[in-house]
């Protein structure tokens, strides 16, 4: 790998792997900020197809412009490898968000769709189809926005084609029904894919997997999605509708376009949606299938009984009732309703759910409580009731406390420079308002910190307001007139103000006739110009210009 792309990008690290390209941290040497460059990979150059759809991609985002979408600055080839230079965005993908912290808080998790939905309404605006919507293509700034990147363009590695008139690449976990079943993509398959990213939020893993990708493929068309409130009951149904309506097999029953689903998320956390009922979708392939296994079994009936297999039949009906008199009377199992509750402290709450199952408990979704802590990371559950070695019934659900992530505790920025500190929390996720206040203090200095407190604990994690006031700096308007007067004058009404100010003496030969005509030791030309305001702040100054003379 060249240590410079395309005279210009300054390769610094890689920062992502994909079966197509690689995607690096560069220095862009003539703007100096920092980009990614993805870059193909050299052996698919020569392969018209995959530079096909590399361009494609390109196309296809740099034609928009979203705050939601990953910008596109740069196009090319150098030397045979082909390029596309983006936006570097700081922060983790959904995917590695979800992995940490488990499934999100529903209103987190409609907030952040109600972003990805405005990215795709965009792009669909624009005639573009994205064709991969998952969770690895979705990134995640610090302070909470979201990215929608990787246009037109899927990983091998982590992808399935399947051949139709309209060749379609997707992430098998996303992949819409008609896709599979060789069709055309549309904006409806994108949506598809987006109500699996928004199950996939809510529950903390895709709902359909398998060991090969024609298995999960053939999930998304014969297997039913499975319902988000058995995992979480703290979901409205106003929400699972949403999850219902995009992920129906049949496009007639779901969302026609992303408006219509923009819509429902922004009405779905309101009072008087929480309880709606259910939506029930059509699932022709699916009645089919369980109309046919009824026939199955209709036949099966028909058939006359070996005498044998009814013996046998028998047998197993005499044991089990053996068994049933001998629990009832307690003499085996009398305690088989007891268990003992497992360690599920660190888990994340998906994990402890599989602890859970095999004893026959369960989270109670209803009562999950979130906290800040010293040393756990967000996502991973800090304590439960009852406590490890308990012994309760099964079907007990056992409250959790989870993780929100490891607190930091705000310092004092009372007395420091506002510049200083704006500096020092660049970077983090803190939202800053500055206001200048009349004070006694050095001009800059914070002289009140609100919002989170010195001394507070926060959520590093998240995003946080914090409003300084600063004594604020001392603002003059030069006033016109000031050319022509004596430079010493000028200077000490200024000095005395509290302003900087420094005495330029220049060459009389450099100046203007008009200049010259105010004579020697007079302002002759001022900085800022009159009639323009000055604030003394950092490094400012006021610069007064004459020429020396008798």
């Amino acid at each position: 790998m060249a240590d410079i792309i395309g005279k210009r990008y300054q390769i610094i690290k890689l920062i992502g792997k994909g079966g197509m390209a690689d995607v690096f941290l560069a220095r862009d040497t003539i703007l100096g900020r920092d980009v990614a460059v993805k870059i193909m990979h050299g052996d698919l150059s020569g392969d018209p197809v995959s530079v096909e759809r590399f361009r494609r991609e390109a196309h296809a985002s740099t034609s928009l412009s979203h705050p939601n979408i990953v910008d596109i600055y740069d196009v090319g080839e150098d030397e045979g490898r082909y390029y596309i230079v983006m936006e570097y965005v700081q922060g983790f993908t959904l995917k590695k968000l979800i992995q940490k912290r488990g499934p999100l808080p529903t209103r987190e998790a409609v907030w952040l769709m109600g972003q990805l939905a405005s990215a795709l309404a965009e792009a669909h605006r624009n005639g573009i189809i994205h064709r991969d919507v998952k969770s690895q293509n979705v990134l995640i700034k610090p302070d909470g926005t979201v990215k929608l990147s990787d246009f037109g363009i899927a990983l091998a590695n982590d992808a399935m084609q399947i051949t139709g008139e309209d060749a379609v690449i997707g992430s098998v976990h996303y992949l819409a029904p008609e896709c599979v079943k060789g069709g055309q993509a549309s904006v409806q398959s994108d949506i598809y894919s987006l109500g699996i990213v928004f199950y996939e939020v809510l529950t903390g893993d895709v709902p359909f997997k398998g060991d090969q990708a024609v298995k999960i493929a053939m999930k998304h068309i014969k297997e039913v999605l499975p319902s988000v409130r058995a995992y979480r009951d703290d979901v409205p149904q106003s929400v699972e509708n949403i999850i219902i309506k995009a992920t129906a097999k049949v496009l007639s029953e779901r969302y026609k376009n992303i408006s219509e689903m923009i819509s429902d998320l922004n009405s779905c956390l309101k009072e008087e949606h929480k309880n709606d009922p259910k939506v029930i979708v059509r699932e022709p392939e699916l009645e089919k299938e369980k109309k046919k296994q009824e026939e199955e079994g209709d036949n099966d009936e028909k058939q006359p009984l070996n005498y044998t297999v009814l013996v046998g039949i028998i047998s197993v009906v005499s044991v089990l009732l053996v068994l049933a008199v001998l629990f009832l009377s307690g003499i085996i199992g009398g305690k088989s309703k007891l268990v003992q509750v497992p360690d599920i402290a660190g888990m994340t709450v998906i994990e402890a759910q599989d602890c859970l199952d095999e004893f026959g408990l369960s989270v109670d979704y209803s009562n999950i409580v979130r906290e800040m802590t010293e040393s756990t990371e967000a996502g991973l559950i800090v304590r439960f009731t009852p406590e490890k070695d308990t012994e309760v019934e099964k079907g007990t659900k056992i409250e959790i406390v989870v993780s929100e992530g490891i607190y930091e505790t705000m310092e004092d920025l009372t007395g420091k420079n506002i510049e200083v500190v704006r500096e020092q929390l660049a970077g983090k996720n803190f939202r800053i308002e500055a206001k200048p206040v009349e004070s006694d203090e050095l001009p800059g200095t914070i002289v009140l910190q609100e919002g989170v407190r010195p001394n507070e604990k926060y959520n590093p994690n998240t995003i946080n307001y914090i409003t300084l006031s600063y004594s604020e700096y001392p603002t003059i308007l030069i006033q016109f007139g000031t050319v022509g007067r004596s430079v010493d004058e000028v200077y000490n009404e200024l000095t005395d103000a509290g302003f900087t100010v420094y005495t330029n003496s220049v060459d009389r030969n450099s100046l203007t006739e008009k200049e010259r005509s105010y004579g020697p030791n007079r302002v002759v030309r001022i900085n800022p110009d009159e009639g323009n305001y000055f604030r003394q702040e950092g490094n400012a100054a006021i610069y007064l210009y004459y020429y020396e003379g008798e």
